[in-house]
């Protein structure tokens, strides 16, 4: 039984990581800069400049501080087995960042870590919730569906961490969102994950878009932690039991893609344009959503303010239709529809432009400059609150 309120613990799983990750961030960059764990600008990357590629750790150290603290007042000793292949899978991450994996290396440890938290920590799709007809699935197909679940979520977060605060923005709506919904059924120990990882990717967010002094990337260490985070959040432990936590049930796979639209639509165009031209769909390229809008002028915060805008639209979009109660398939379909539209359009229209209208192409690129030059400002005023004089005495103190 918890001595303080429920509502006081969600607040402090949220706010208490923005308090650690001013302290992190500084050490944990020095740490990078000392070990020359750098992310090399090349031809395909935006960057100018070599920045440490640390994200991963900082995200754990800041979580697992938090979740320990949160322990004294309420246990989440239920979410163990989510949280250890959390780290197993930074561990994996780090491995890729120091020295490099091959992406059939990496496939197969993602694959062992997914079966591994199914079977050991009941974390699976063992229901479609009525879609397409279907409802409890038997295990070896509730095993390929929760396979094929990971895989997507792991790599749609690695494939949109491309440019600085996209990952980390879009994991803050989707923590949040889901913090609210497990918090309002009162399901605790997912609702405590998902507000703390909120507050981690709050402050992350903040020094990786507007930090100069204490810049640092997600990684691939990062990517592979938030992308089990959505994981653990569209697949829990309480589906196996048979329990349904959200009122919206039979629309709980319209609701996820639609929470992760932008990660998922922009990962299927990426694929399927890779598969089209004889590449692989591994092979790194610059044909994503967050390029072309970089390219079109945006700076990196108002293309991931675009972004997001655009994930929340297909959400709104989904509010509706479940709201008039809309046959599940149907609303399935007008999902799909909306993540064209919104996801895939804003690429296609700008390739068509560039193409087609280079004139207009280049009068669009100087509205964007400035448009981008406006937030500028206000990232300016963060920056010098983030690497003031506190920042600097911490670094100076560890040298």
């Amino acid at each position: 039984m918890s001595i303080i309120s429920t509502e006081l613990i969600y607040w402090i799983s949220a706010l208490l990581p923005l308090v650690l990750m001013p302290v992190v961030i500084p050490m944990v960059t020095l740490m990078a800069n000392r070990k020359r764990l750098m992310d090399a600008p090349n031809g395909r990357k935006l960057q100018k400049r070599p920045i440490p590629v640390m994200g991963g750790t900082v995200m754990v150290l800041a979580l697992c501080i938090t979740l320990v603290i949160i322990n004294l007042f309420y246990s989440v000793n239920d979410m163990m087995p989510a949280i250890c292949v959390m780290v197993i899978f930074y561990i994996f991450g780090m491995l890729d960042d120091m020295i490099g994996l091959s992406w059939q290396m990496k496939l197969m440890l993602q694959v062992l870590s997914i079966a591994l938290v199914y079977f050991g920590g009941d974390y699976g799709v063992n229901s479609l919730y009525g879609l397409f007809g279907i409802e409890e699935t038997p295990w070896w197909l509730a095993l390929l569906l929760t396979l094929f679940t990971g895989l997507l979520l792991l790599n749609a977060v690695n494939f949109v961490d491309g440019i600085d605060g996209l990952a980390s923005a879009l994991g803050i709506v989707g923590g949040a969102v889901m913090g609210y919904w497990n918090a309002r059924h009162s399901f605790m120990s997912e609702a405590i994950l998902s507000f703390a990882m909120t507050g981690v990717l709050a402050a992350f967010f903040a020094y990786n878009v507007c930090s100069k002094r204490y810049k640092m990337y997600m990684g691939d260490s990062g990517s592979l932690v938030l992308g089990f985070f959505i994981f653990t959040c569209v697949c829990p432990n309480d589906y196996i039991s048979g329990q349904k936590i959200y009122v919206i049930d039979s629309y709980f796979v319209s609701f996820t893609l639609s929470l992760l639209s932008a990660m998922i639509f922009d990962l299927a165009r990426v694929v399927m344009g890779r598969l089209f031209k004889g590449h692989s769909p591994f092979l790194p390229d610059r044909t994503h959503l967050h390029h072309a809008l970089v390219d079109s002028g945006m700076s990196h915060f108002v293309t991931t303010l675009v972004i997001v805008v655009l994930n929340i639209v297909v959400q709104i979009i989904w509010y509706y239709t479940a709201a008039a109660g809309m046959n599940i398939d149907m609303q399935y379909f007008v999902i799909i529809i909306s993540g064209v539209v919104f996801i895939w359009g804003p690429y296609f229209y700008l390739k068509y432009i560039e193409r087609s209208f280079p004139h207009h192409y280049s009068k669009l690129m100087k509205r964007n400059q400035i448009v981008s030059s406006w937030f500028d400002k206000i990232g300016n005023v963060v920056r010098i609150v983030l690497d003031g004089r506190r920042s600097r005495s911490i670094t100076h103190r560890i040298e």
